[in-house]
């Protein structure tokens, strides 16, 4: 099976001398599908991440990671202080009611001033300073999953996990 890759087309923190590398989303259920991660870089050979994750887990904005040889993340070095909901819109969704819920999410945070990025047209992901208020935006997801039109779920539901040695290419 060929390697499909999930890009950030839009990532929501852009610097000069931003550096793109690559997650394996294996040891998150993924076999087979790589994420696209932008970072900037430290003097201390670390990178910080400017992108809001769309699969992997137990990474957000602005935490501090390593990388391999091979550009692949390996490690979450420390906490940035941020946390990431994540929501999923429900395939086949009529047109009035997915633009509703999708229009929702995207006034939600803009309205707690959070940083929001989209993966394709159904695949959300939202940055939660450590200081914002979330309560409203959570209230939004759950009332929207529990009409069944979207699942939603917060980054850090699991750990970050590196590959198994000999599992990235």
């Amino acid at each position: 099976m060929s390697k499909k890759y999930v890009v950030h087309e839009d990532p929501v923190v852009r610097t000069a001398g931003q550096y793109i590398a690559m997650a394996d989303l294996a040891p998150f259920g993924f076999p087979d599908l790589w994420e696209q991660i932008w970072l900037g870089r430290r003097e201390d050979g670390l990178f910080v991440m400017q992108c809001v994750p769309f699969r992997i887990y137990g990474l957000n904005l602005f935490d501090v990671v390593r990388l391999d040889e091979d550009d692949m993340l390996v490690e979450v070095v420390e906490k940035g202080g941020h946390r990431t909901l994540r929501a999923l819109l429900e395939a086949g969704l009529a047109p009035q009611v997915f633009d509703e819920v999708a229009g929702g999410i995207a006034a939600q945070a803009r309205s707690a001033g959070f940083a929001l990025e989209w993966s394709g047209d159904r695949h959300a992901a939202i940055d939660v300073p450590g200081d914002g208020d979330s309560a409203s935006l959570v209230a939004f997801m759950d009332a929207h999953e529990g009409a069944g039109t979207l699942f939603w779920e917060w980054s850090d539901a699991e750990p970050f996990q590196a590959p198994q040695r000999g599992t990235a290419c």
